[in-house]
């Protein structure tokens, strides 16, 4: 059997090799044309229960030992949270022990994203938030193709990124509504009560300082606590920045409710295309994060339900969609768009 170009968006299970023993494709992939094209110039052993399951039926039993792994890792957070008010750092080491499941998870499972996206919650938000940010950051750095000490060190910045907030009134980070410009500048310290606090231990890694300092400024300038610009924001905190607006935008605030996955993944768009976030590390994010949507029903904004078929390294967020049995390009027909999962 070979693989064709009915196949596209299938996501592999194993690795594809050539007869004479060279690697074709990676577990994990998501077939798209190119890659279709590139096989059609090779001969290699296939076989069809090299696919993932199609994702429309989450396992609820895989998904309820996410949620146990996920839920177990709040509570330690939690009580390393505890320390830090009392300006007590745990060891790195054991803060990446407990992370380590996430990680193996996100580098061996392609689909794993998919189970943290329906067991994300409000509660505790600070911690859920920081432990979130932590496994995007690793996810954006493993995309990026960097190596696992790196991915490592994302995990952490981005656990330790928002500690600041825990030296900030609670009525403030709880408040419903629209904050006060007095709130709104005491929110804004919490990036350097981060730093000062982290910085007591004379042996962290300078990258955590960074994050827990810069993840708020922007390449325009926008951001803050110091409007620096471009080059002088770090690639890691470009990479936490990306990770940590896009769990906000996705989970539930006090004051809002979260916004679906077309939303926020076009608000990370509008973000690079705007020069505020780094085009190179949102676009991948973006592509890899709905490739895990493939096949999936959508609703259209002309109320028509289409199906998602391709996903474009360029404009990620405008998909090839299928309506009944016709093929369109987002890219070219910019006037409709989805709005949703059809359920």
């Amino acid at each position: 059997m070979e693989i064709s170009f009915k196949h596209i968006g299938k996501i592999l299970k194993n690795d594809i090799y050539s007869i004479s023993g060279n690697l074709l494709l990676k577990k994990g992939t998501v077939l798209n044309k190119y890659h279709i094209e590139s096989l059609q110039n090779h001969t290699y052993y296939f076989d069809q229960d090299f696919f993932l399951p199609e994702p429309h039926h989450l396992s609820q039993e895989y998904f309820q030992h996410v949620k146990k792994i996920y839920e177990t890792s709040i509570e330690s957070f939690q009580s390393i949270f505890a320390n830090l008010e009392n300006e007590s750092l745990p060891s790195l080491e054991n803060i990446h022990q407990m992370l380590s499941p996430f990680i193996d998870k996100l580098v061996d499972d392609p689909m794993f994203i998919r189970y943290i996206e329906q067991v994300k919650s409000y509660d505790n938000y600070t911690y859920t938030h920081s432990l979130n940010v932590g496994i995007y950051a690793s996810l954006i750095g493993k995309i990026q193709g960097l190596e696992k000490n790196s991915i490592r060190l994302l995990s952490q910045m981005g656990l330790f990124h928002d500690v600041g907030k825990l030296l900030i009134d609670r009525n403030i980070i709880q408040k419903p509504g629209r904050l006060t410009e007095k709130e709104w500048l005491e929110i804004q310290k919490h990036t350097t009560y981060g730093y000062e606090l982290l910085r007591k231990n004379k042996s962290i890694d300078p990258h955590i300082l960074q994050g827990a300092l810069l993840h708020h400024e922007r390449l325009d300038g926008s951001g803050y606590p110091t409007g620096i610009k471009h080059a002088k924001i770090p690639y890691f905190v470009q990479i936490l920045s990306v990770a940590d607006m896009y769990d906000a935008l996705s989970s539930e605030r006090s004051y809002r409710s979260k916004q679906n996955l077309f939303v926020t993944t076009k608000i990370l768009i509008q973000e690079a295309k705007f020069n505020r976030l780094n085009p190179a590390i949102v676009y991948p994010f973006v592509q890899y994060v709905l490739s895990n949507h493939l096949r999936e029903e959508v609703i259209l904004n002309n109320g028509q339900h289409a199906e998602i078929i391709f996903i474009h390294a360029d404009e990620p967020h405008l998909p090839i969609i299928k309506v009944d049995d016709h093929f369109i390009d987002l890219k070219r027909h910019k006037d409709l768009e989805i709005l949703d999962f059809a359920n």
